[in-house]
């Protein structure tokens, strides 16, 4: 049985040793640092085009319903549980599982995810700053179809609107062109063709990768400058950096809700995304989608709040910090979901089109549509240039916490490899996820990362949660874990935690990962499918992050002592390595010794 910190001392009373505590590690500077920090990692691109898109696809106000409810039963429970095992020992998503050693491969499960996540969120972020060079060109280039990358089956499909009601033979020739436009799948918007011919020059299919796009390469190794200046000098800079990074995305979009509610038919948008069509909710898919969404957008998988955690003072307010976390992250994605939805409802005016006509697949709400709104608008340099510029910054904060993560990671487990060139350590772990990364560079990088991306998110997002929940609730114990955290902020949360995290979130994780893996769909790029040999490496990117969990626990077996029921006793216990971060320093342990031998000299 492992000791506590002795709850003798009221929480006001451990200002000196919670200031003391853990220096060499470093903990955050203050306490609006950590919850920025944590902001800026859950609010990212998934806010901005993937949950207006998921929201869309499912019943506009529909979706809300189930995503929501999620947020309260796999979310929450989810934040809460990370932050308390992590705050109380203030060890990474590796070391921290000395709580039940046996289970050491989910820790590396999760940093194994990040890091594959990782290698294309740079690819990303490179497009959005190719867009946001591109901004400031006049016209704006995606608005016509008379550029060099262009083809004859360029369309723009905004012309009903430039007609104008007075010239009705203009419109009715609009019209017929449009109606055209819909029943001609050869038909691409200048957007569309940008995106396609001109960014990501795109070839015919993954077995064709063709050659390097040498302004993406360009534009991830600025990004990579960008990170490790950001890291420069370990939390304490990071955590400065996300005061800017995790509050410009809301002042961005505020600035376009309110240019996007001036134009005509953003009511119809708004209408769209906020009243529901209840027979929606019928459809199973679109509770697994309300779950996935809540888990891929706090980052529950990747283990970055565990990261982040892991650096706090020992008597912070976790409890009120799990409540925060998910509600901004909710709120910046319905926020989100305005800001796209009054969009589309002016585009679809605009085309004179149906709101089911605007966008019919997730990446086209960043790169394909919105740039088509934008350029629609008045002095488009500027919005074009605001969006994409909001875009950065929101996939930025999150790969920097990615970054830190794995360094967390790797210096908790192994101290006297990596722990003593703090400097040396992170700028290898950028340089080996830009060389591992650089296929996402050629021309069919597009079909790589969508290959990636649709097989981490399939097969290890669900399983890595549910085993960690699972895991913690059952084996390591709910009534560890409420002590633990009655040792932190001098009280014990509501007994209702206990249920979600050991019958509600633990079920759930499991049915939904069932639910995901019986009804599959193999991966395809809009109607083209990928060839059976890619599906392959597909599976076998989406098992990598399990692999560490059979290891371990095989290597973890082996040393241990014993015959195979005692070794695996051994294995669920917590190692003398498993105690609260403010104890492990020797004030602390005399302390805590004198209180055991005055226990033992009174009786």
């Amino acid at each position: 049985m492992y000791s506590y910190y002795p709850r003798s001392l009221p929480v006001e009373q451990n200002f000196f040793t919670d200031k003391m505590a853990n220096q060499g590690r470093g903990n955050w500077s203050n306490r609006l640092e950590f919850l920025f920090s944590c902001i800026g990692v859950t609010v990212g691109l998934g806010n901005i085009w993937r949950f207006p898109y998921i929201c869309y696809k499912n019943g506009g106000g529909a979706f809300l319903i189930p995503y929501f409810l999620f947020l309260v039963l796999i979310g929450t429970p989810c934040v809460f549980l990370q932050f308390s095992y992590a705050q109380y020992s203030n060890l990474g998503p590796g070391k921290v599982w000395e709580c039940c050693p046996l289970f050491r491969g989910i820790g590396y499960g999760m940093m194994t995810l990040t890091f594959i996540v990782g290698m294309y969120y740079d690819v990303i972020l490179s497009w959005t700053l190719y867009y946001f060079g591109k901004s400031f060109f006049s016209p704006i280039p995606w608005a016509t179809c008379g550029n060099e990358w262009n083809t004859p089956m360029c369309s723009v499909r905004t012309n009903v609107a430039a007609a104008g009601p007075g010239n009705s033979t203009i419109m009715n020739d609009t019209i017929i062109a449009i109606h055209d436009y819909l029943n001609t799948t050869s038909r691409k918007t200048p957007p569309e063709e940008f995106w396609e011919n001109n960014v990501l020059q795109l070839t015919e299919g993954i077995h064709t990768l063709g050659t390097f796009r040498w302004e993406i390469l360009l534009g991830v190794l600025a990004t990579s400058i960008v990170i490790f200046l950001c890291l420069l000098k370990g939390i304490h800079s990071s955590g400065k950096v996300m005061y800017v990074m995790a509050t410009i995305p809301y002042v961005f979009l505020l600035i376009l809700l309110i240019r996007g509610l001036t134009l005509p038919g953003s009511l119809q948008g708004l209408k769209y995304y906020m009243v529901p069509r209840w027979e929606e909710l019928l459809k199973f898919t679109v509770w697994v989608d309300a779950a996935s969404q809540t888990i891929y957008s706090l980052s529950l998988s990747s283990s970055a709040l565990i990261a982040l955690a892991s650096h706090n003072k020992f008597h912070n307010n976790i409890y009120r910090d799990a409540i925060i976390i998910p509600i901004f992250d909710a709120f910046t994605s319905w926020f989100a979901g305005c800001v796209v939805f009054v969009t589309l409802g002016y585009m679809a005016q605009e085309a004179n089109l149906s709101m089911a006509d605007v966008v019919d697949q997730g990446p086209g709400v960043a790169f394909i549509v919105y740039p088509e709104a934008l350029a629609t608008l008045q002095v488009p340099q500027l919005w074009s240039a605001l969006f994409f510029l909001m875009l950065f910054t929101v996939g930025l904060d999150s790969q920097i916490v990615h970054i830190q993560l794995l360094y967390t990671g790797l210096t908790d487990t192994w101290p006297t490899v990596f722990g003593r060139r703090r400097l040396v350590t992170v700028a290898s772990i950028i340089l080996l996820s830009g060389i591992c990364g650089i296929i996402f560079t050629t021309q069919g990088g597009m079909y790589v990362v969508q290959l990636t991306d649709w097989y981490i998110s399939s097969l290890s997002i669900m399983v890595l949660v549910g085993m960690e929940v699972t895991v913690l609730a059952w084996i390591y114990g709910t009534d560890r874990i409420y002590k633990d955290i009655e040792a932190m902020i001098g009280y014990q949360p509501n007994r209702l935690w206990m249920v979600l995290w050991k019958y509600i979130t633990p079920f759930l994780s499991a049915v939904l990962w069932l639910i995901g893996v019986i009804n599959h769909q193999p991966v395809t790029y809009g109607s083209t499918p990928y060839p059976a040999w890619s599906i392959g490496i597909g599976w076998i990117i989406g098992i990598l992050p399990l692999l560490p969990i059979p290891v371990t626990m095989f290597i973890t077996l082996r040393r241990q002592k014993g015959s195979l029921k005692e070794r695996l006793y051994k294995s669920l216990k917590p190692t003398k390595e498993w105690k609260p971060a403010i104890s492990s320093y020797p004030d602390d342990n005399d302390v805590e010794l004198s209180l055991n031998d005055n226990k033992d000299n009174s009786i």
